[in-house]
């Protein structure tokens, strides 16, 4: 009797790849919750450096996570997602702290409130590490005239410098804060002549490339409406100091300016030789993470961390001269 063929019965497809199946289905739920917790995490709203604004950021972080996010083209010409900080800001700018640079852990300086502007006072080079205030287009429509009432700052518990301190020295009493930017206000106008504002500067330099800056910032608040500025003195070596006071001769001064005005946020900062220049403005802008490093500054440390860095690090300057 012949044996009959059996078959061999073939293994089922899936049994040989269920295992695998399950593998990749396991770790792609993984990598989508990973994904979904980062996004959360990006979602929930900027980070404040500053203490005093923590308390207003909880406020408003409802709000900040309801906010859209949007196509945005940034200074280099690409394009990222990012979040809706306009309504934000708005908020952010009305403190008065908004503009204060934070010095570095060597630094000390006695704080000054001005209506026109405020100032971190450097008492033994007696000049301000920092003069800080917000310049409009309409605060450049006033009239007043420039009053030259240089003289000491009676706010500073440890006196200022004095007019004095500059007489025959060679040296121009060189504004921080321009007087050409307090036209709106006599009592503005008034106060920029403290001496806490000025800081010895070289006369080709304070009536030249210094000058065309001053001029260059006040062209910038008109067209973008609304501007934060922030100037001073980077003082290396103690080496050369006028009169009584031991007033510092800085080797450099410095420009930040912020624009926050919708639809687009830059910045600029310059760094300028105390000395006579022909160059064009642009070729002393630097980046502003540039000058905090070599002024040992933070400047904007108010804003939220992702656009501080953004804005910090950006070397388009080109931008602002369009």
């Amino acid at each position: 009797m012949a044996k009959t063929k059996r078959s061999k019965r073939k293994p089922k497809k899936g049994n040989k790849y269920s295992f695998l199946i399950f593998f990749l289905l396991v770790l792609a739920i993984f990598s989508l919750s990973i994904y979904t917790m980062q996004l959360v995490q990006d979602f929930e709203g900027p980070s404040i450096k500053s203490p005093e604004a923590r308390k207003e950021l909880a406020q408003q972080k409802a709000a900040v996570k309801d906010s859209p996010t949007k196509e945005k083209v940034i200074p280099a010409g690409q394009t990222e997602t990012v979040m809706d900080f306009d309504e934000f800001l708005l908020d952010l700018v009305s403190s008065p702290e908004f503009s204060h640079p934070t010095l570095s852990v060597n630094q000390e300086g006695e704080l000054i409130s001005h209506s026109a502007y405020s100032l971190a006072y450097d008492e033994e080079n007696e000049q301000a590490y920092w003069v800080s205030y917000k310049l409009t287009a309409d605060m450049l429509n006033g009239g007043v005239k420039r009053g030259n009432n240089f003289r000491e700052d009676p706010t500073v518990s440890t006196a200022s410098a004095s007019p004095l301190d500059y007489r025959l020295s060679g040296y121009d009493r060189g504004h921080l804060a321009p007087a050409g930017d307090f036209t709106y206000s006599k009592s503005a106008m008034d106060e920029s002549f403290y001496m806490s504002n000025m800081s010895p500067q070289t006369p080709a330099f304070n009536r030249g490339i210094w000058k065309k800056l001053e001029e260059q910032v006040r062209y910038w608040a008109k067209a973008n409406e609304e501007i934060f500025v922030v100037t001073g003195p980077v003082i290396k070596e103690k080496s050369l100091t006028l009169g009584q006071n031991k007033v510092t001769v800085p080797e450099y001064f410095y420009k930040v300016i912020l624009d926050i005005h919708p639809p687009e946020y830059k910045a600029i900062a310059f760094l300028m030789k105390n000395e006579k220049s022909n160059r064009p403005l642009l070729d002393f802008a630097i980046s502003v993470d540039s000058l905090e490093r070599f002024a040992g500054l933070d400047f904007f440390p108010m804003l939220p961390d992702t656009l501080e860095k953004r804005l910090e690090k950006s070397k388009n300057h080109e931008i602002w001269f369009e």
